[in-house]
C-alpha cells in the first residue's frame, strides 16, 4: 500500500477545534472522502467543547459515546463535563439534528500521548433511537489484514483547510502491526492502523471518530503521522482491545 512506509515517531490529531489531530495544530476532516446520508451513519457523532467543534465520536449505547482521551484532555487535565455537548441524527452540523449535554466524561486511566487514547462519554438525557441515530456495535475480534474499512468525519479536508459542516467518508485498508509500531514512540498493542494509496485519510477534527467493518466500531480515531492523507497509515485505538474497558460503562 502507497502510505506503509516505516516512520520513528507519530504526530497525534489533537483534539484542538473539532479535529483529529497532528501535533499540536486544530481541526481538519476527512480527506479524499464522500458526503453522508442521514441515515447513512447513524451512529456518527460531532462533540463540541464550550461550543466550539472539537472532535469525533460514536454512539454505543442510549447514554454513551466513545471518543478519543485527548479529545477530553488538555495539559494532563480532564476538561470540563458540563461544557461538552455532542451533535447526532444529522449528518450535517447546520441542517437538524439534535444537541445533548455531556455529564461525565471518562478518559482511560493509562491514556499517555500516544498510548490507551479512548475515552468513554456519559450523557445527562438518553439519545431517541430511530432512522437518523442509532447505536453501533463493538467489534470483539481481530480485523484480518487488507479488510476494508469506512472511516467518517467532519474535520478538514485537508491540511490548513476550514472544517466540514457535512459528514463525510472514505474507505481505508487494514495494515501490518509492524506499520502501527514504526508509527508510535512506545508500541502498545492497543492499536490498529489503515492505508490507501493516494490523497486519504483522517484529519485534524476526525480525531475519536469511527472505523467500521462489517457493521460493526474496529476503530477510534487517534493519531495520523506528518500530513493528512500522506505518506503513512493513520493510527486508531482498536475497540477489540479495549472492549472490556468500554463495557465497563455499559453495565
Amino acid at each position: 500500500m502507497a502510505r506503509s512506509s516505516v516512520v520513528v515517531s507519530s504526530l497525534l490529531l489533537v483534539a484542538a477545534i473539532g479535529a483529529v489531530r497532528s501535533i499540536p495544530t486544530g481541526s481538519n476532516r476527512i480527506v479524499g472522502g464522500e458526503v453522508a446520508d442521514d441515515t447513512q451513519m447513524p451512529y456518527q457523532v460531532a462533540l463540541f467543547y464550550d461550543g466550539r467543534f472539537r472532535c469525533g465520536g460514536s454512539v454505543v449505547s442510549a447514554r454513551h459515546v466513545l471518543t478519543a482521551a485527548h479529545c477530553v484532555v488538555e495539559n494532563g487535565l480532564v476538561l470540563e463535563a458540563s461544557l461538552f455537548t455532542v451533535h447526532v441524527g444529522s449528518a450535517n452540523l447546520n441542517v437538524g439534528g439534535h444537541r445533548h449535554q455531556v455529564l461525565e466524561a471518562h478518559p482511560h486511566e493509562k491514556y499517555v500521548a500516544g498510548g490507551h487514547d479512548i475515552a468513554m462519554l456519559v450523557m445527562e438525557d438518553v439519545f431517541t433511537f430511530d432512522a437518523y441515530t442509532q447505536p453501533i456495535e463493538l467489534m470483539e475480534d481481530e480485523v484480518p489484514v487488507g479488510s476494508e474499512v469506512v472511516i467518517s468525519g467532519y474535520g478538514r479536508v485537508g491540511d490548513g483547510l476550514p472544517t466540514s459542516e457535512a459528514l463525510l467518508y472514505n474507505t481505508m485498508y487494514v495494515v501490518e502491526d509492524m506499520f502501527c509500531k514504526a508509527m508510535s514512540v512506545v508500541w502498545r498493542s492497543g492499536l490498529i492502523c489503515f492505508d490507501k494509496p493516494g490523497s486519504n485519510g483522517a484529519c485534524n477534527g476526525d480525531s475519536g471518530g469511527p472505523a467500521v467493518y462489517d457493521g460493526k466500531l474496529v476503530g477510534v480515531a487517534n493519531f495520523i503521522r506528518e500530513s493528512c492523507g500522506g505518506d503513512y497509515p493513520d493510527g486508531y485505538a482498536k475497540v477489540s482491545f479495549y472492549v472490556d474497558w468500554i463495557r465497563q460503562f455499559l453495565e
